[in-house]
């Protein structure tokens, strides 16, 4: 061996470190199983059930957007950065430390009907604790000698969901539009129970269904001073990360209370006393039989029976009990149950039961028989009908009528033909529109116009041949009322809108902030009193009446 070569120095090849090769191999499983998770999502996509899926979570959509590509961001960053270990430790402890941090801070208190999550701070009270003060306070004080309490039906009664015929309009007062000038007034703000029932009214008297505690109550209030009179109480209690508590509105008839809870517990409630009448249970196992958001449909009482529609199986979709004693008068149908209530209506010279069910419109007779049904399937297996089907004036004659429907997840609104002949029933479609899909909402009609909540935006459509006339105004899924010829709107923020009910344009008059958290439950106007309530509190707002005389009116 000469000298040159025994003085070179030789080069070593650098072997990689235990740790380094630990990473580049949970890499190399990282990637591959990102590669299959793309591969199964894709695959995933194209089935029927994912798309119904990403059409309900469109209010979702922006967050998913963002995370996605957050994750995209992190798998980039550490293919071509190749953070040591020490890095990526560090990173994962920060995250973790504002995770942590933010939990602390924050809650998730529900969701939006779009389904973006309802966030708060977590030191703010929760509704039940508030609840729990009002009540130990209110209820150590006698009911006061001057309250003047009528049981007497009058025009001004809201006996049920959306007025007496379930269709939301109100002809019998005009609402004042200048709440600048006419200020509305309150006559009482006070905590009520968890739910998303609504208020009926009768006389001085207003009932709602709330949750206190373990109890599922029935509650009476006075009318003006929001001054609770009684309270029945069952042993139930729903649970729902959308809100617990009951979700169906009474119903104030023959001078009852008929409520349907939230699990399937009918009660009769004697509207003077508060006393327990009768109690049915509409399932037999309310843990398979029950709509995975609980029972909404409000009771109907027609012609001396109570009928719900709670889709209680094998001919169980609707159920007819007697309204003075409770026993069962007939029970008909295998329809899957929705969201809706039960209507009474008059077509072709003929009172029939209809129910926006699971399967589509259903018409039942009073005598409990199948008549006719429509089919109309929303969000696949989920079945998600809310809104209250409405009549439209056909000016056929009396051999057929025009009712419309409307539902969200991309379904949309339909006018349909019911036609008569002879001892025949018969329905068809006459035209389907995608500008108006009411998920949550109510719909309501003037004039040849169809105006209501398209996935939250107002829109207004034309009743020949849904072609959108006007889109505008944010209000969420919330609710509305037609008064005479004005739009009386609460946002799902719990704001209280008044619109003009014309086809011209979005034209909205004035703004009273009536509740300030998510509100999803109906409003009632008893005369010019509107009862709000959501989750967390309740009030009474005395609205301006309309005076053509007064100099304040430039609408």
């Amino acid at each position: 061996m000469t000298i040159e070569e025994s003085s070179t120095p030789k080069t070593l090849s650098a072997s990689p470190s235990p740790a380094k090769s630990l990473v580049f191999v949970a890499l190399a499983a990282g990637i591959g199983l990102v590669l299959s998770f793309v591969c199964a999502l894709v695959q995933w996509l194209q089935e029927e059930q994912a798309k119904l899926l990403f059409i309900g979570l469109d209010g979702m959509n922006i967050y998913l957007a963002i995370g996605g590509a957050a994750i995209v961001v992190i798998g980039f960053a550490l293919v071509r950065l190749r953070p040591s270990l020490r890095s990526i430790a560090i990173g994962v402890a920060v995250m973790t430390a504002i995770g942590l941090g933010t939990s602390t801070l924050i809650r998730v208190d529900g969701y939006y009907g779009n389904r973006t999550p309802r966030i708060t701070w977590s030191w703010t009270p929760r509704a039940e604790s508030e609840l729990k003060t009002y009540l130990a306070s209110s209820h150590r004080s006698p009911l006061p000698t001057s309250l003047h309490l009528e049981f007497t039906p009058s025009e001004n009664d809201f006996s049920e969901l959306l007025g007496r015929d379930r269709s939301g309009r109100i002809d019998r007062i005009a609402l004042e539009p200048n709440w600048i000038e006419h200020k509305p007034v309150e006559l009482w703000r006070h905590p009520v129970g968890l739910g998303w029932s609504s208020f009926a009214t009768l006389g001085t008297l207003a009932v709602t269904l709330e949750q206190r505690e373990e109890l599922e109550c029935v509650v009476c209030y006075d009318l003006i001073t929001g001054i609770e009179l009684w309270c029945h109480g069952e042993q139930v209690h729903f649970r729902h990360e959308y809100g617990d508590g009951p979700r169906s509105t009474p119903t104030i008839a023959v001078g009852q209370v008929f409520s349907m809870g939230a699990t399937g517990v009918l009660t009769c409630v004697d509207i003077k006393s508060g006393k327990l009448v009768w109690k049915r249970t509409v399932f037999s196992d309310p843990a398979k039989q029950n709509l995975i958001f609980g029972m909404t449909g409000s009771p109907l009482v027609i012609e001396g029976l109570v009928v719900v529609t709670p889709g209680a199986g094998a001919g169980g979709a609707a159920i007819a009990y007697r309204a003075d004693t409770g026993d069962e008068v007939w029970r008909i149908g295998d329809d899957p149950a929705s969201y809706a209530s039960p209507v009474a209506m008059k077509l072709n010279g003929v009172l029939q039961i209809l129910s926006f069910n699971g399967a589509g419109l259903r018409s039942y007779s009073t005598q409990g028989e199948l008549m006719w049904l429509q089919p109309w399937v929303t969000q696949g297996d989920s079945r998600v009908n809310v809104a209250q089907p409405i009549l439209i004036p056909s000016g056929e004659g009396l051999h057929s009528a025009n009712i419309l429907v409307s539902s969200g997840y991309d379904k949309g609104t339909a006018l349909l033909k019911i036609s008569h002949l002879e001892s025949n029933w018969g329905s068809e479609v006459v035209w389907e529109s995608k500008h108006l899909k009411s998920k949550l909402s109510n719909v309501v009609v003037r004039d040849g116009f169809a105006y209501g909540l398209d996935n939250g935006i107002l829109a207004c459509i034309e009743l020949s041949d849904g072609r959108r006339v006007w889109k505008g105004g944010r209000y969420g899924h919330g609710k509305i009322l037609l008064v005479q010829d004005k739009l009386l709107i609460q946002a799902e923020s719990g704001e209280i809108v008044i619109v003009e009910a014309t086809d011209k344009e979005h034209r909205e008059l004035s703004k009273y902030d009536a509740l300030s958290s998510k509100t999803w439950n109906y409003m009632a106007l008893a005369g010019d009193v509107l009862l709000v309530r959501n989750d967390r509190e309740a009030a009474a707002i005395r609205l301006p009446r309309f005076n053509p005389r007064s100099t304040g009116n430039h609408y």
